[in-house]
């Protein structure tokens, strides 16, 4: 018999049923309330449904204990909510009316989380960790004593202390880090991370069709807008799908779907593009290009050609890409000559002039404070000091304003030795996801392991344009991604191991 976990509406066996012959996976079998959840959340963020707190707080506080009785034998339905729940953590962050500050549904989902994680520690045989999977934990570990040593500085330093302040400030700043810890000591079998990893395909899916939906009211508006969507912010919308757009394309890709269901997939991944275009963002469409080029490098050589010929034609004829990209591209750089001669001089956008004025701040930052940094969440405060004064800097908008480079602003907010530390972490997801798609035979661990690799990239370039990895919204899946994969060599060598007795 499949695992069973109470309360969830019966079975939750991934694999048990064969695999048909000639496909490469077969659906998990996931409780009806988890796909009502994601339509639900979709529904909400992309249609502002605004709930009054009078309700939001009783209603909420009953879903939650219910889902914390359901997480008292195992922590799996804990988990799978909150994985439906990552890419609304911004758009529905659920303050539970008010009630207490740093309170909020993603706390509250990870402790039913960690709730049920105690029942499994005590029931079940722990499994040692792989040496690599050890390691990860150990930088990951560290980085986030960076991370606290840098609230605390900046509680210390530049505000009154406040012990409260600093846990809630770091809480919000580690959440992504606690959902690798919790998903790489929680996830045991093939079959809950399967169904797992088909969760965020399905949410995404969800957010790719309400992205359809925004994409066809900024059409209709006669003025430019950029879509924000459940990001709160064109440019790191563009990064959420950029990230995380090769979820679903791995589910079309590989054979399991019927047809219907890989079409409601296909659905999803091209509202997910609409969406990028709609956000008219230059890197993180980049980012994109560059993690679709790896894909079908590793999967499909001939359409990795293809789609090379297909960027040198697009490259040469700039009017087939969509009009709001087009034109961010072709006003990067402007000709002073208002006619636009090609002898004419010209000069890069006010966009891109702010953030080279920005960049060279901050690496002034960074020279003044190697060491500890100015303080977590100072940047903005302090950047203004550091940018080059001179005629052209003093029209652009340089004050409290965000530093557009994930580097530079950990190098500036916490010193060079957590700089170095990341750009390790880095290179540490390159190398679990290579060793992922490399160990495993599975068609199915090939693939997802390919679209880690492709999310991996997509996250180095568009840190490049933003702060990307510190944020659960933008980066939550890929750390949960990275908690599976990290188990995929040992899976592949030694199976899964023994089924724990179900509740």
């Amino acid at each position: 018999m499949g695992n069973v976990y109470p309360g969830t509406g019966g079975s939750l066996a991934v694999s048990e049923r064969p695999v048909p012959e000639g496909m490469d996976f077969s659906l998990p079998k996931v409780p009806w309330g988890y796909y009502a959840a994601a339509v639900v959340l979709g529904f909400d963020a992309f249609f502002s449904v605004g709930i009054p707190r009078l309700i939001l707080f009783p209603l909420s506080a009953v879903l939650f204990l219910s889902l914390a009785l359901k997480s008292a034998g195992t922590p799996m339905p804990a988990m799978m909510a909150l994985i439906v729940y990552i890419p609304y953590a911004k758009a529905i962050a659920g303050n539970m009316g008010g009630f207490l500050p740093g309170l909020n549904y993603t706390t509250a989902l990870m402790v039913i989380v960690i709730i049920g994680m105690y029942s499994r520690v005590q029931g079940t045989h722990v499994e040692p960790a792989l040496p690599l999977e050890a390691t990860f934990r150990r930088l990951v570990l560290l980085f986030c004593v960076f991370g606290a040593i840098s609230v605390i500085h900046t509680d210390l330093v530049f505000a009154q202390w406040s012990v409260f302040k600093s846990i809630v400030d770091y809480k919000r700043w580690i959440d992504p880090f606690l959902v690798f810890f919790l998903f790489s000591y929680l996830v045991r079998t093939q079959k809950e991370a399967k169904t797992l990893i088909y969760l965020m395909a399905v949410s995404m899916v969800v957010v790719g069709i309400g992205s359809l939906y925004q994409h066809h009211v900024i059409s209709g508006r006669s003025h430019r807008v950029r879509l924000k969507g459940i990001a709160g912010q064109a440019n790191q919308m563009g990064a959420f799908y950029a990230n995380y757009m090769f979820l679903i394309l791995g589910f079309v890709w590989m054979k399991g779907l019927t047809f219907l269901k890989k079409s409601l997939f296909a659905l999803g991944f091209w509202g997910c593009l609409l969406g990028l275009f709609a956000t008219e963002s230059r890197g993180d469409f980049l980012a994109l290009v560059m993690g679709m080029l790896l894909f079908l490098f590793l999967r499909k050589k001939v359409l990795f050609f293809v789609a090379i010929a297909g960027i040198i034609f697009v490259s040469v004829n700039i009017q087939f890409l969509p009009s709001g990209l087009r034109n961010r591209i072709q006003h990067t750089v402007t000709h002073r000559d208002p006619y636009g001669f090609s002898g004419s001089s010209g000069q890069l956008d006010a966009s891109a002039r702010t953030r080279l004025a920005l960049w060279q701040g901050a690496a002034n930052m960074i020279m003044s404070h190697p060491v500890m940094g100015v303080g977590y969440k100072m940047f903005p405060e302090y950047i203004y000091q550091y940018v080059p004064h001179n005629e052209e800097t003093d029209r652009l908008p340089l004050r409290h304003r965000d530093g557009h480079n994930a580097y530079l602003m950990i190098g500036a907010e916490m010193g060079v030795p957590a700089l170095l530390l990341f750009l390790l972490l880095l290179l540490y997801m390159f190398r679990i996801m290579w060793r992922a798609y490399r160990a495993s035979p599975d068609p199915y661990w090939k693939t997802v392991s390919v679209c880690g690799l492709c999310a991996v990239t997509s996250l180095v370039l568009t840190n490049l344009f933003g702060s990307r990895v510190i944020s659960l919204v933008l980066a939550g899946y890929l750390w949960a991604l990275l908690a599976i994969l990290l188990k995929v060599p040992k899976w592949a060598e030694e199976g899964d191991p023994e089924e724990e007795p179900a509740a």
